[in-house]
């Protein structure tokens, strides 16, 4: 009779132990996230705030007989694609496309935005040697270009973004090279698109309206082909972005530990300030977001040479209020 109570007893050990493991797992999962956000919130650059201090009680900006005061929830990354194979390329490159995720981790909100390469701000020159000589109004994808590494570039493209949109403070930056989209978007099974213009001299099957999905192989070819302007282009890579991001979110939910896998694989072939644990930490809040991908508002223009971006500045201070900052404290 005693035989049975003991194999029951095995069992309740067992169970026990696989509870423990369980749970384990799941505190260490959450103790990475919460690793991952501290280390986020404590990262910001260049905080010469234009709008206020971000730390006083009083109002940050006033604008339209209004109080504003900036949303400490979010968490800013600046997105970076250069136009070079990979980080092993040592002459000089742009930021080809450029795209600030905002998300706000209280409410369960991101919103993408997408900053046109050709967008004329402010930003720093250097010489030959690195000296800084003065800082220019140049179209803001050759911040890119005065850095000595990649890493030095990609801080000083963040510096023009930041700058442009009234220093808004920028926690961290993620910068990827061509070869690492086949591997991002394949990460996701895929991106479903609708071809939003004839492209056929990229692909022959390419034509207006035709619904195709992305894979590795084809999505460089389809997110940096370009015609007559970049402002066509960067409209398709919204589209492109937002329909990744709901392949993401599929993804995500089935694997848990994509973000982790994906971080770890393309780590040779990025550079970022932002580690692994905040990496996770935030792929697990966009996963649970509503979000939406934005553009900052302004006109396309000709310099007589390059396409231009010209920021429509009324609306980009009214779009920044409205984007990073909130009417009660």
């Amino acid at each position: 009779m005693t035989v049975p109570k003991i194999k029951h007893k095995k069992t309740i050990i067992i169970i026990g132990i696989i509870a423990i493991l369980i749970l384990s797992i799941l505190l260490s999962y959450f103790i990475v996230l919460k690793i991952g956000e501290n280390h986020l919130r404590n990262q910001l650059s260049h905080t010469d705030d234009v709008l206020g201090s971000y730390d006083s009680d009083e109002a940050d900006a006033y604008h339209g007989g209004k109080a504003y005061y900036y949303n400490k929830d979010l968490i800013n990354i600046l997105c970076i694609g250069v136009d070079k194979q990979n980080a092993k390329e040592k002459s000089d490159h742009q930021a080809d496309a450029i795209y600030l995720v905002s998300a706000d981790v209280k409410n369960k909100k991101a919103k993408i935005i997408a900053i046109s390469r050709n967008t004329l701000t402010d930003i720093d020159v250097y010489d030959m040697n690195g000296d800084f000589l003065a800082t220019d109004r140049k179209q803001i994808c050759l911040s890119y270009a005065y850095g000595n590494d990649d890493e030095q570039s990609s801080l000083l493209t963040q510096k023009s973004v930041s700058r442009l949109l009234y220093d808004l403070p920028i926690n961290g930056y993620y910068t990827i090279f061509m070869d690492s989209i086949s591997d991002i978007v394949d990460s996701v099974g895929g991106v479903n698109v609708t071809i939003p213009e004839d492209m056929t001299k990229a692909n022959k099957q390419w034509t207006k309206g035709a619904k195709i999905t992305v894979t590795g192989k084809s999505a460089l070819s389809y997110i940096s082909y370009r015609q007559d302007s970049s402002d066509l282009r960067l409209q398709r890579q919204k589209q492109f972005v937002k329909n990744f991001i709901s392949a993401a979110k599929t993804a995500v939910s089935k694997d848990i530990s994509l973000p982790f896998d994906m971080y770890n694989k393309l780590a040779k072939n990025t550079v970022t300030n932002v580690n692994s644990s905040s990496a996770v930490y935030l792929a697990s809040e966009i996963i649970k977001s509503e979000f939406e991908v934005l553009q900052i508002p302004g006109k396309v223009g000709f310099d007589g040479t390059y396409e231009t971006f010209e920021a429509d500045e009324t609306a980009l201070y009214e779009f920044v209020l409205d984007a990073f900052y909130k009417t009660e404290k």
